[in-house]
């Protein structure tokens, strides 16, 4: 009974807009109402204090304050002039160097929105002037900045790890290997539709040209270079990978590309430090409620509860994965994942099989779908807010790319393989 009004109470304040950490910390003190104890208060405090001084969530902040300031530096143009000389000549040219370039700021940014926000501002329009339809524009940008969460530096994959124990090492070369895969998806996607639509092409870049703009994008480049590098090489943990990040970008935008000057650098930790509280409280709160799911033994009442729907292994996964979807449509995906994993993580390690990567990427990609549907799409919303389009003109181009994510969301369920590959090469724990 007490578990059934923790969750009712955690969804009704959530759907009364209350802010999802005050939802979570009201609906963990149901378990301390029940036993009455002082000693269990006291252990939900000491859970939320781990929750939010974890050694691995200093990277959050880190990365964030990486992301902004080479953001502000003046990079967007020198990734888009690179992508350009590599896929522009393909059917839709500059369609498709929206989607490698969102690929190449991923590896930078770490956040979708960001993504959206630095690209989409210069693509849309410049896609519009060349004839391709705006809503379509606005589409494909907000589809591919969906890359952002499953590439390193992800800051939802940080935080997933950071919060649910898995290895962030470990998340970062399964979400390499998945997001490699949705970008070439999402090309043929592209190309598929460009040729129907006769977009045009530009002529192909000679070596030279190539040459030119790899040396002009060669430093925003390095930061995921040095990222991926370190960490798979084991030279330094995600942590002190962050600390790198952050003092190579601030070196670059600061000094090399002088894009950033002393006055501006206030405004851009203020920024880096209001995201990261939002996400630490969070974070806190839901090490507390994952405590109490776990002492509850919720994931098993969850999953006697789907067995009375159907037998069928297959058919569970498609309500979990179902479930997923629906609720990304209404919430964003790092708060999801702080309210779901807990719950749903466990079901699909011990009745699935699924390794601890595999089921953190899996559940990711579910939630990613929902950042390109209405209601509450998180990339959605950041187009139209960007581009000045209305949700149903994007929502009208994207279901395409909507399609294929839900396309590769069940070949990275089905097969796990997809995610595994690489971190097992590398021997590092799934």
């Amino acid at each position: 009974m007490i578990v059934a009004l923790m969750l009712l109470t955690l969804m009704v304040l959530i759907v009364l807009t209350l802010p999802v950490f005050g939802a979570l910390g009201i609906s963990t003190l149901f378990h301390y109402f029940d036993t009455g104890r002082l000693n269990v208060l006291i252990v939900l405090f000491q859970q939320t204090f781990r929750g939010l001084t974890g050694f691995s969530f200093l990277a959050v902040p880190m990365f964030m304050l990486a992301g902004n300031l080479m953001t502000r530096g003046g990079i967007t143009d020198r990734l888009i002039k690179l992508a350009s000389t590599l896929v522009g000549h393909l059917v839709g040219g500059l369609a498709q160097v929206n989607v490698l370039v969102s690929f190449f700021f991923a590896g930078i940014s770490g956040s979708a929105h960001a993504d959206v926000a630095a690209i989409g501002s210069v693509l849309i329009p410049a896609m519009e002037k060349e004839g391709y339809d705006k809503n379509f524009a606005g589409a494909l940008t907000a589809a591919s900045a969906v890359l952002s969460p499953l590439l390193p530096p992800s800051i939802v994959l940080v935080i997933y790890g950071a919060t649910f124990g898995v290895s962030i090492s470990s998340l970062f070369a399964a979400g390499l290997s998945v997001g490699v895969i949705l970008a070439l998806s999402q090309m043929v996607t592209t190309y598929i539709i460009c040729k129907k639509m006769g977009y045009p092409s530009y002529p192909r870049a000679t070596l030279g040209e190539i040459g030119l703009a790899f040396k002009q994008a060669i430093i925003p480049l390095a930061m995921p270079a040095i990222i991926l590098g370190g960490i798979l090489g084991g030279i330094f943990t995600p942590t002190e990978a962050s600390a790198v990040a952050a003092l190579y970008a601030l070196i670059v935008s600061m000094f090399v590309y002088k894009a950033v000057k002393l006055v501006d650098l206030f405004d851009i930790f203020l920024s880096s430090a209001r995201t990261t509280a939002a996400i630490v409280i969070l974070a806190g709160l839901a090490r507390a409620f994952s405590y109490i799911v776990a002492r509850r033994n919720i994931p098993e009442i969850v999953m006697s509860g789907i067995l009375n729907v159907s037998s069928s292994p297959f058919v569970l996964l498609a309500l979990i994965m179902l479930t997923l979807i629906i609720a990304g449509m209404f919430v964003d995906r790092t708060t999801n994942v702080l309210l779901f994993t807990p719950i749903i993580a466990p079901i699909l390690i011990t009745h699935f099989g699924f390794s601890s990567v595999h089921a953190a990427i899996s559940i990711i990609m579910a939630l990613g779908i929902g950042h390109l549907t209405p209601p509450v799409g998180g990339t959605l919303l950041t187009t139209t807010l960007i581009g000045k389009l209305t949700v149903e003109g994007i929502t009208s181009k994207a279901w395409p790319y909507i399609l294929g994510l839900i396309l590769i969301t069940v070949l990275v369920v089905a097969v796990p393989q997809i995610t595994e590959f690489l971190p097992r090469t590398l021997g590092m724990r799934l």
